[in-house]
């Protein structure tokens, strides 16, 4: 295992390893770590831990693949329960995303994903993480921790597709977010806020400089770049950071400072331009 990755990542990544290896045996050929390990960003305690799987095409067509991809996914249950039971919360869960090893050196937006799995949820159909910026962080930054380098896996991350793919992602899934925001009623809680707002101000980022931030960057960037919604701002990053909640904006403000500051965001964003 590589030694900069942080204690607690090798651990999990070795324990998930260990049960693939046991459930699918061969299968993972090269295996990865990128999201905030890549970003330099981890923290101890709150990060989950992004992973990329490249799968031999030895197992393609067998029959139990997806259910043993299912158990692999539930094998981490048992560690991550006994951390919560600990007060770490469910930190250091290995979020997936399964590739064939033929089809790893294909342009990312080309590649079919085998499945994924983020938190809880299994997906059978795909992996929304196979795409330009998941692609640019494991380039950038990425540890591979089976298989070789990252760098000697020839990943095409499409650097031209990038601002087009972020681009659509504001419109197709931020926009949509921030109209849903404003004409909500409940409270938002300080997740939600930390969600709706480091995430569009990632891809406004992105798509002034083509470089991929961190959340807590994002944040840097967003109260530069919009002050006038300072406030809800430093309620989003005092969520990420894990420190007590600023008592002002009150909380029955936080969904209409939200739904504003992302509507800022979201217009500023040259996204328009990239269709």
């Amino acid at each position: 295992m590589d030694p900069t990755l942080p204690k607690d990542v090798a651990y999990a990544v070795g324990a998930y390893l260990r049960s693939a290896d046991q459930l699918l045996p061969g299968a993972v050929t090269a295996c990865a770590v990128g999201g905030s390990i890549a970003l330099d960003a981890y923290r101890p305690g709150r990060s989950d831990i992004d992973v990329i799987a490249v799968l031999s095409d030895e197992w393609k067509g067998h029959r139990s693949l997806m259910a043993r991809l299912r158990l692999l996914h539930l094998s981490q249950v048992p560690r991550l329960t006994a951390r919560a039971a600990r007060g770490m919360g469910f930190s250091a869960c290995c979020n997936t995303v399964f590739i064939w090893e033929s089809e790893i050196t294909r342009a990312v937006t080309e590649i079919n994903p085998v499945a994924s799995h983020v938190g809880e949820v299994f997906d059978s159909q795909g992996a929304f993480d196979v795409n330009p910026v998941i692609w640019k962080e494991l380039v950038d930054g990425g540890i591979s921790v089976r298989g070789g380098p990252v760098s000697d896996w020839c990943l095409d991350s499409e650097p031209g597709e990038l601002r087009h793919w972020v681009a659509r992602n504001i419109r197709e899934y931020w926009a949509p977010l921030a109209e849903s925001a404003r004409r909500g009623r409940r409270t938002l809680s300080a997740g939600a806020v930390e969600w709706c707002l480091l995430g569009p101000a990632r891809m406004h980022h992105t798509l002034l400089t083509g470089e991929i931030i961190s959340k807590e960057d994002a944040g840097r960037h967003a109260l530069e770049a919009f002050p006038d919604h300072s406030a809800i701002i430093e309620v989003a990053l005092a969520r990420l950071r894990g420190d007590p909640l600023p008592t002002t904006p009150p909380r029955d403000q936080w969904r209409g400072l939200t739904a504003s500051a992302m509507s800022s965001i979201i217009a500023d964003s040259p996204a328009n331009d990239l269709i």
